[in-house]
């Protein structure tokens, strides 16, 4: 009990702290509402169009699915291939591994920080789009407390899919010390693969298949289909069960990356 207290504590620390510093930059922040509006009008726009000449799905289905795809992602994002990388090239990683508590606990209070105020920004572009898509009939979201229920376990499941895999991303750092391309590689792959640049049903059946195998579509895709009603009980329960699989196969894949890094690591800074 009092080691959960303490890691609380940690973690409220973090994220207070995240919030002074992010507060500062007022302009970066009304970049992020404009940036927000821009590409969920933008991506139900394509879509649309692409759903009129394909007939493959129903437009209400699309503007639905973007709307949620956006907000889930502020939920299930996660930036440690951001700023850890800079903390291990710039030594400062080293400060982390003296702590007498593990660093993944800053490093979690730092994204819960970042989703809470993302959330936030995202507000006014959410509202913004549900009203637009309500007026014009694309609005076939019904409050349904079991999926919402559903939807809320499956977005703590993807968050901690996506905070592991930053994680082992971050730690290439140690041996790769140019990892602009490999973290915006990364970045692309889990866009496309999360189902947030290509919806699950304008796939081909393997592609279908490749997206439901990999951790990425756990990410985002995956509670966004709950919400929507669109996937029967078998199909809930297989979702659920891969991404538990890939929880712990992340993880001891962390544990191992992280014990081979940390005798690699120098704490120089670049």
């Amino acid at each position: 009990m009092k080691e959960k207290g303490k890691n609380k504590k940690i973690l409220s620390k973090q994220i207070q702290m995240y919030f002074k510093r992010e507060l500062q930059y007022k302009g970066q922040m009304i970049a992020w509402i404009i940036a927000d509006i821009i590409k969920i009008f933008g991506l139900c726009f394509i879509w649309l169009a692409a759903s009129r000449v394909s007939n493959v799905i129903d437009q209400e289905y699309i503007v639905s699915y973007y709307i949620l795809v956006m907000f889930v992602s502020k939920f299930t994002s996660d930036y440690t291939v951001e700023f850890g990388v800079r903390n291990i090239l710039d030594g400062r990683f080293s400060n982390f591994l003296v702590k007498p508590y593990n660093y993944l606990l800053e490093y979690l209070g730092t994204n819960i920080g970042s989703n809470i105020l993302r959330i936030i920004l995202f507000l006014p572009a959410f509202i913004i789009a549900i009203y637009f898509a309500w007026v014009n009939n694309f609005w076939i979201v019904e409050f349904n407390p079991y999926l919402i229920l559903l939807s809320l376990i499956a977005i703590l499941l993807g968050f901690g899919i996506s905070f592991l895999l930053g994680n082992i991303i971050s730690l290439a750092a140690v041996k790769i010390k140019e990892m602009d391309g490999i973290r915006i590689f990364y970045y692309n792959i889990a866009s496309l693969f999360s189902g947030e640049f290509i919806p699950i049903p304008f796939l081909p059946q393997i592609g279908r298949f490749l997206l439901e195998l990999l951790p990425f579509r756990y990410t985002l895709s995956f509670p966004v289909e709950i919400l929507l009603g669109r996937l029967n009980d078998y199909q809930k329960e297989i979702g659920f069960l891969t991404a538990t699989v890939w929880l712990v196969i992340l993880f001891i894949i962390y544990k191992i990356v992280f014990k081979k890094a940390i005798k690699k690591y120098e704490a120089e800074g670049i």
